[in-house]
């Protein structure tokens, strides 16, 4: 299994921890994602890192520098739920956080429950991070839900309504289906098709034969960045050119710049600002951190929502206290009303941990760029 830890330490040794991830000089929290397939959790956490090494080059949080550790999952769940044990019982992480994957999140719910431990951010907008709400996780992003709303006002508006919808069979997939039909159904449409792939094959064979036939309109995609690109290209071989829209999971450099000119004139949401646009105090923030940087991210959509995330996470280890344990940061984010973090902003009560409610569509233009 590769290991990748992300050392941001004051010191270059860091004496022996205290209890749950805290000691004199560091606090450590912990991770695991897919770094080694789809570049869009590997941004996510690059742009974390690089709010955590610029806090730490300036005193930390109350003098503390903070130390993630990530390891690599592949999106396995059964490697998920083993990095995160070993997260919590070995390397004593005070709270998890940035988790990416509905299933892999899904899958350590439970000892969420069973540590008393937080997951902050985690890089999904699944229905079941929302509701009901679990004490122990505290959402940034918007859901898939409020996502899947906004792409169907777009739709009303443009006055589309053969519609078909494309999901990857998995938790995943069936909750971003589930926010499709919903939001189709409240404007009053049924979808002229619904097509599901394994995510383990990414054969779209099927798929493409059973969109392709009805000839929609637009098609709105709950699927990995891929076998949305996959499927796209295939379409296009067709001859067929609906509108594709799909879930903001997808953002990523590598993603747009897969797609060539295939890509153009499709639709992607997002849940944080335009990460080039300087009227967003946050964007500003991070757009000085990277340049700043000799190896900085790129300067995506991805790295700016772990960016944003590790802002978060180091706010409410600032709540905390003085001597944070995992209780307490639970109890820190659980008062935070009305938190500031640049432009978003994100409120939470122990009956509220839904976030920020940013969504809007953007549009790929020629050579992956984005409209907005």
């Amino acid at each position: 299994m590769l290991r990748t830890v992300a050392l941001l330490l004051l010191a270059m040794m860091a004496p022996a921890r205290a209890q749950d991830g805290a000691a004199p000089d560091s606090i450590v929290i912990g991770q695991s994602i897919e770094i080694s397939g789809q570049a869009t959790g590997k941004e996510n956490m690059l742009g974390a890192l690089a709010y955590f090494s610029w806090l730490n080059e300036h005193g930390g949080v109350r003098g503390r520098a903070i130390q993630l550790i990530t390891y690599d999952d592949g999106r396995s769940r059964a490697t998920a739920r083993k990095n995160t044990e070993k997260l919590l019982h070995q390397d004593r992480a005070l709270a998890l956080f940035g988790y990416r994957s509905t299933p892999t999140v899904e899958e350590i719910l439970p000892l969420l429950m069973q540590e008393k431990v937080a997951l902050v951010a985690p890089f999904s907008g699944a229905q079941s991070l929302h509701a009901p709400v679990h004490p122990y996780v505290f959402n940034l992003r918007a859901s898939y839900q409020d996502e899947a709303a906004k792409m169907t006002e777009s739709l009303a508006m443009l006055r589309i309504t053969r519609v078909a919808i494309l999901a990857q069979d998995d938790a995943f997939g069936r909750n971003g289906l589930a926010g499709f039909e919903r939001s189709l159904k409240a404007r009053r449409l049924q979808p002229v098709a619904i097509a599901k792939y394994d995510r383990k094959t990414l054969d779209l064979s099927q798929a493409v034969s059973a969109i392709g036939t009805v000839n929609p309109q637009a098609v709105l995609m709950a699927c990995t960045p891929a076998a949305c690109a996959g499927f796209i290209r295939q379409i296009r071989k067709l001859g067929l050119q609906p509108q594709f829209l799909m879930l903001s999971n997808v953002n990523s450099e590598k993603f747009f710049n897969s797609l060539g000119d295939s890509g153009r004139g499709i639709g992607v949401m997002q849940v944080m600002p335009y990460p080039r646009d300087i009227g967003a105090a946050v964007v500003r923030e991070f757009q000085r951190v990277l340049k700043a940087m000799k190896n900085p991210p790129p300067s995506s959509y991805a790295a700016l929502e772990g960016f944003v995330a590790a802002k978060l996470m180091a706010e409410a280890i600032r709540r905390a206290g003085p001597q944070p344990t995992r209780q307490k940061i639970v109890a820190a984010l659980d008062a935070m009303t009305d938190v500031d973090l640049g432009g978003i902003i994100v409120g939470y009560s122990p009956t509220d941990h839904d976030g920020s409610g940013f969504v809007e569509l953007t549009i790929v233009g020629k050579n992956g760029a984005i409209w907005r």
